[in-house]
């Protein structure tokens, strides 16, 4: 089933986490703006700096088009003491680490650290030391401020490629509003700001009158100074979601919505000329807002708050910002209130918001610290459909846009995943198909399957002499069962992959494991 796209894929490539590893709801008013004396800035600036802290960390990052295979990344990264004895950094720098080290401004040792939690939905993670380290939290952690105001000066600490130094940049604040987060493509209420933000400043505050206003994360590749901060309202959701020393994520309604600034829209679904909202163009199926709202509904309010015809919500004096952040700010299991029209009547409603955005995705999110799922049989490589795998293939081999549109799907219970061939690794076993990449099967010997662990089953529990893939089109790939069964074992040794499949499948049912037959002597594979 088919969902309108949020957000175009172009913003995933458009934006660059120049953060390379180098690297309560509603919205709240400003801290007091009154202007400090050169002295005080000064002041604040030195105090700020004895928190910063630099990370150097390394990572096992495995090769989403070739998971069998991996490599190792060294980089540095920036973060802050925080209440607690705790290091505030961005998810994007500590993600998939297997090292990490911390260094306090001005100081030469590092102490071994670790990751404590990590969330990837608003790129921000907490890093505590492994053992304690006698005077390494004696200074006072950064406190946390609210959101600032347009033209508010703002001061960027971190620690940028180039050099080994604590760097200070500032700037103003350009606009607030909801746009996307690069690392795991998510959208939430940001920052943008005019100071320079370059590899390495990932993680480190960004400060005005002498509190965190936000946590630098990214900047844009085709501009210059243009970055963005993780505002504080997003960092205080992430720090009280941990209260129960779990995270959980940030909440969604499960609905698709349009604008409904077109005087037809609004004449058909009886909204008169002093209302305004959104239509909801579909509800997904098990979703929070499932049997609450309905298709064709106009929701006019959130929380009290008006929603315009084109989805956005004043917060302030002439600035909006998109309906969604209400939710957004909610957690998890909170409930939003919504004002609606239906068949030209007004309703209240009431959500009870029980699942995040990742319940409703039939392309899975970015996997960062999970290994992909993969699948040889007889040389032909199968996967479960990713963002990763997706994000991989266009950069590395273009990729084919009925496949990129998945991404606007939904799962059913007739399908929760989708299973691509990926490649074929060249065997005489399968010939004819050495070229073949990227199909996604629609079809294992006529008949459509749940997803890629079924698929999996399937394929090895198969008794056929012929296992027929066919895609949507009905082209078709053949596997001769029983040549891929005595061809596995050589063309794994030939092509130097260790397993067959993933350890998330094989242990799934060690009984149905494909037999590792050696080839004869002289055998052609």
């Amino acid at each position: 089933m088919f969902k309108p796209k949020a957000y175009k894929y172009f913003l995933y490539v458009s934006l660059m986490i120049n953060a390379v590893l180098w690297g309560g709801v509603g919205v709240a008013q400003a801290d007091d703006t009154r202007p400090a004396t050169h002295e005080q800035k000064i002041a604040l600036l030195e105090d700020a700096k004895e928190s910063i802290i630099k990370l150097f960390v390394v990572s096992h990052i495995v090769d989403t088009l070739k998971p069998w295979n991996s490599y190792i990344t060294r980089s540095t990264g920036s973060g802050f003491i925080i209440e607690g004895e705790q290091i505030m950094t961005n998810a994007h720098v500590v993600s998939n680490a297997t090292f990490i080290e911390v260094r306090k401004h001005g100081e030469t040792t590092r102490y071994e650290a670790e990751v404590a939690h990590i969330s990837h939905d608003s790129d921000l993670a907490i890093v505590k030391l492994k053992k304690p380290v006698e005077g390494f939290y004696n200074t006072e952690p950064l406190v946390f401020g609210d959101l600032p105001q347009a033209h508010q000066e703002v001061t960027a600490f971190g620690y940028p490629v180039g050099g080994d130094s604590l760097s200070v940049t500032r700037g103003v604040v350009s606009r607030i509003e909801r746009s996307v987060y690069v690392h795991k493509n998510r959208s939430m209420i940001s920052v943008q700001v005019d100071a320079a933000i370059n590899p390495g400043n990932s993680g480190g505050p960004a400060m005005s009158h002498g509190k965190v206003i936000g946590v630098v994360m990214q900047s844009m590749h085709s501009s210059e100074n243009v970055g963005y901060i993780i505002p504080t309202q997003v960092v205080k959701h992430f720090l009280k979601d941990l209260e129960d020393n779990r995270y959980d994520g940030f909440p969604t309604l499960g609905i698709i919505d349009q604008g409904i600034e077109s005087p037809a829209l609004r004449d058909k679904y009886g909204v008169s000329g002093d209302q305004s909202g959104v239509l909801v163009s579909m509800v997904y199926p098990n979703s929070p807002a499932e049997g609450i709202l309905m298709k064709d509904d106009i929701i006019t309010h959130i929380d009290g708050h008006d929603i315009a015809n084109n989805g956005m919500v004043e917060f302030r004096h002439k600035q909006t910002i998109a309906y969604q952040h209400f939710v957004d700010m909610h957690q998890l299991g909170d409930k939003v209130e919504l004002k609606v029209i239906r068949d030209a009547k007004p309703m209240d409603l009431t959500v009870e918001l029980t699942k995040t955005i990742d319940s409703f995705e039939l392309v899975a999110a970015p996997g960062f610290e999970d290994k992909p799922s993969y699948f040889i049989f007889g040389g032909f490589v199968f996967m479960p459909l990713t963002d990763d795998l997706i994000t991989a293939s266009r950069r590395r081999l273009g990729f084919d846009e009925k496949v990129l549109n998945l991404k606007s799907f939904w799962p059913t219970d007739e399908r929760e995943e989708a299973v691509i061939l990926t490649r074929v690794l060249p065997s005489n076993s399968n010939k004819g198909f050495h070229d073949t990449s990227f199909v996604l099967i629609e079809k294992l010997d006529g008949k459509p399957f749940k997803n890629f662990e079924t698929f999996y089953r399937l394929v090895k529990n198969s008794k056929s002499d012929f296992i027929k893939l066919e895609d949507e089109f009905g082209y078709q790939v053949v596997i001769d069962r029983k040549k891929a069964l005595a061809s596995q074992a050589q063309i794994l040794k030939l092509y130097d992959v260790p397993l067959g499949e993933s350890e998330d499948l094989k242990l799934l049912d060690k009984d149905v494991e494909v037999p590792a037959a050696k080839p004869k002597a002289g055998s052609a594979v």
